[in-house]
């Protein structure tokens, strides 16, 4: 069996231990299709590429060789612990990542990006453009083990959610393009 259809395996076997979570599962020949059945869920896709899994929502993605290490992407990506980041220049997708609930906060990577990451100037807005971020995040599952033993110091809220947790999608304005630090 190759890296990638072990990593479709390992995704199904991962999420098998929630039969009862608002999910469906597609499976197909090559790939599975996660499906949050809440309306401000985003889907999560698995494919076998052979050599490695790769793992894609919404228009980021990334490639594994590592069985597990694809499966428990597709599974965090279902908490409220990480979350997927769309940064836009002038309403134009110049890169997305995705970000991880740290004890220092939010943190990147994995990125995808639609401009040259080293070549500084393309990513200064022009005159009226504005940066953005998109955020999206789902509450799917809870985190699979109580949060405080994987980041022992991070702050969570009183409902034991990261700090700056918003379910669905939402925009804010920034100074500055953060894609470009991720390299």
């Amino acid at each position: 069996m190759t890296p990638g259809a072990l990593g479709v395996q390992r995704t199904l076997e991962v999420l098998s231990h929630f039969p009862d979570a608002a999910f469906t599962l597609d499976v197909r020949e090559t790939s599975v299709v996660i499906t949050p059945t809440t309306a401000d869920g985003f889907a999560i896709t698995v494919y076998d590429t052979g050599e490695d899994a790769m793992i894609a929502a919404e228009r980021w993605h990334t490639h594994y060789e590592d069985p597990d290490e694809v499966a428990w992407c597709a599974l965090w990506l279902l908490t409220p612990f990480y979350r997927l980041v769309h940064e836009l220049k002038g309403g134009v997708l110049v890169a997305c990542w995705i970000e991880r609930y740290e004890a220092t906060g939010w943190e990147g990577f994995e990125p995808v990006y639609f401009l040259n990451p080293e070549d500084e100037p393309s990513w200064q807005p022009a005159p009226g453009e504005r940066i953005t971020r998109r955020y999206m995040q789902q509450a799917v599952l809870p985190s699979p083990q109580p949060y405080e033993q994987i980041a022992p110091s991070a702050q969570l809220d009183a409902d034991g959610l990261p700090l700056e947790f918003s379910n669905g999608t939402h925009v804010v304005e920034a100074e500055a393009a953060q894609g470009p630090s991720l390299c």
